[in-house]
């Protein structure tokens, strides 16, 4: 095991899964493989009469456990924003666990009985039930030819969406790449201490993962 080079690997993986918007490919046994990594340089001991050697395995140890633990949180944040406002992602591309978080989140998003009989603008609608296997994901941006009456009816659904959304007021306390919001807007990218107004549910990940906090007006 060469944990130079596998610390580059880890580094540069992390790099781009940072950079890029979209999820990065991580296969199974690349997954494991970081993994064991991480297990194998947290379980190492050397003797503690070699101060400098103990030292430089510290700060391996640090760096290491760092860069595993904020590349798997930065994906998770991307999958549960993705998630939460119905947006496709590539599936081949996440772990098990990871594919389960986002099909979860998407069918308790889909899976409530929406209101019957709106009438907005004087336009009445109709909203059936959704089935359990009737979960719909916004597809990546592509031009879709629609009728006018679908038309109206997406953008119908789109005001009632946006009217039961609080927002909340939040400051990022590390450099964070952009998402969008369950409102279907788009937020950031964020430099440390910047201030942004957020969805609820948006906010809520961000502080739970640590990566801003609530501001209280008072």
């Amino acid at each position: 095991m060469d944990l130079t080079k596998d610390y580059e690997k880890l580094y540069n993986h992390w790099l781009e899964e940072f950079q890029n918007p979209d999820l990065t490919d991580l296969p199974p046994d690349l997954f494991d493989h970081y993994k064991k990594i991480v297990l194998y340089i947290n379980d190492y001991r050397e003797e503690k009469t070699n101060e400098l050697k103990e030292k430089l395995l510290k700060s391996y140890q640090n760096n290491f456990n760092f860069l595993f633990k904020d590349f798997m949180k930065i994906r998770k944040v991307k999958v549960m924003n993705s998630a939460l406002s119905l947006m496709e992602i590539d599936l081949d591309k996440t772990l098990e666990a990871e594919k389960l978080l986002y099909q979860n989140i998407v069918a308790a998003l889909k899976g409530y009985k929406k209101l019957k009989g709106i009438t907005i603008n004087g336009i009445g609608v109709e909203v059936e039930s959704l089935k359990s296997g009737d979960i719909e994901i916004v597809k990546k941006p592509e031009i879709i030819h629609t009728s006018n009456a679908l038309s109206q009816e997406m953008a119908i659904e789109s005001e009632i969406i946006k009217k039961n959304i609080n927002y909340l007021l939040v400051r990022f306390l590390e450099k964070t790449p952009a998402l969008v919001g369950i409102d279907l807007k788009n937020y950031g990218p964020f430099d440390k201490e910047d201030i942004a107004n957020l969805p609820v549910k948006n906010a809520k990940i961000l502080i739970f993962e640590k990566l801003a906090e609530e501001i209280e007006l008072t």
